[in-house]
């Protein structure tokens, strides 16, 4: 008997069916694969075929398997063109996010997802215009930046686009008028509260804190702050506390700024012993106006931030700060995002902070 060359077998067949099955699922955010015996049952194929096919559709980035639990949709779609993730960042060349994005774009790539990313420069009506481009071909998922603490006018787009299928994912915070979107976001407050805790184990008991009031971190920051210092019965008068907003942060430099960071020195951080900054940057920034005024570090005045930034390697006083553990944070949007993909289940991952250790912390 002549072999047909246009004859596909019975594995082939399997795997058009599957990948099919796979695109499917994926829009009817189903996430499990039907077990083994079922497939054979379905398809009157035999074990080894069924086999087969799913260890091709393994090694494709199409499916994972977990040994008791089964077979699961990775996320990635047999149709190419799905396959896009936009990240929507306020300001991505911010000196914590060129690492967090290089990161998040190997991770995504290894399950077989491209990235686009696009700036906003933390405005609404710029986010607007990202939102009704997305409109026209949706993307698979969207990585949001949630770059303030105020009500977004975007909320129908991000609702019209979540109908379309396209999944949805904030980072750092969820806007105070949205539905309970699935988020990855930090430890703020208890990581707020233990700089406290740990300045005042060390014999501070005269706190100043610089906090920026229009973002979700920072105001989550802030909280904890306070109530760490209420809790154990210290000063937290709002006069020991200065208050920057997300502009602020644009232009440390901005000679109106630096004059109120002066004044806020020689007012509040002379008396001071111990300083909690919003992150880094403006803890380094704040060091050429200590020394301007005589305030040594750390000997005159602690200093704890966040961040853990690469501003510590240039600069002799290293600050005292909280940082993820390597890659912890585009880890768990990775695994967020794969998850939500297949699943049409919300869900916050709160990303914990581990100290390191500088030079600028005394102990009294």
């Amino acid at each position: 008997m002549s072999h047909d060359p246009y004859r596909i077998s019975k594995s082939e067949q399997l795997k058009k069916h599957l990948l099919k099955q796979i695109e499917q699922m994926l829009r009817d955010k189903h996430k499990t694969m039907e077990p083994e015996l079922q497939l054979i049952r379905h398809y009157n194929v035999s074990r080894q075929t069924v086999r087969k096919v799913l260890k091709e559709l393994i090694e494709e980035g199409y499916l994972y398997s977990r040994q008791g639990s089964g077979t699961f949709l990775t996320g990635k779609s047999p149709v190419e063109q799905e396959n896009v993730v936009e990240i929507l960042m306020a300001t991505p060349d911010d000196y914590i996010f060129p690492e967090l994005l290089a990161s998040l774009r190997q991770k995504l790539q290894q399950v077989g997802l491209r990235v686009s990313l696009t700036e906003n420069q933390a405005d609404f009506y710029a986010e607007r215009n990202c939102l009704l481009r997305y409109l026209a071909h949706p993307p698979r998922a969207i990585l949001a930046e949630c770059f303030s603490a105020y009500q977004n006018p975007n909320l129908d787009l991000y609702t019209e686009l979540q109908r379309r299928g396209t999944s949805l994912l904030f980072l750092y915070g969820l806007y105070p008028n949205f539905p309970a979107w699935s988020v990855v976001k930090d430890e703020n407050y208890r990581g707020a509260y233990g700089l406290v805790q740990n300045l005042r184990s060390r014999g501070h008991r005269a706190f100043a804190g610089i906090f920026v009031s229009d973002t979700i971190q920072g105001q989550e920051r802030f909280f904890g702050y306070m109530d760490a210092l209420r809790d154990l019965q210290l000063n937290f008068s709002r006069s020991h506390i200065l208050m920057l907003d997300r502009e602020d942060l644009k232009d440390l430099l901005n000679p109106a700024l630096q004059l109120e960071l002066t004044r806020f020195t020689r007012e509040v951080l002379e008396q001071s012993t111990a300083l909690v900054c919003f992150n880094d940057e403006i803890a380094y920034r704040l060091l050429p106006i200590l020394t301007r005024l005589h305030i040594r570090v750390p000997e005159d005045l602690s200093i704890v931030s966040f961040d853990d930034s690469y501003l510590s390697l240039i600069e002799p006083v290293r600050i005292t700060s909280l940082a993820h553990k390597k890659h912890a944070f585009s880890d768990a949007v990775t695994l967020s995002l794969t998850h939500l993909l297949s699943s049409s289940a919300a869900d916050t991952v709160t990303v914990p902070w581990t100290l390191t250790e500088g030079n600028s912390v005394l102990t009294r």
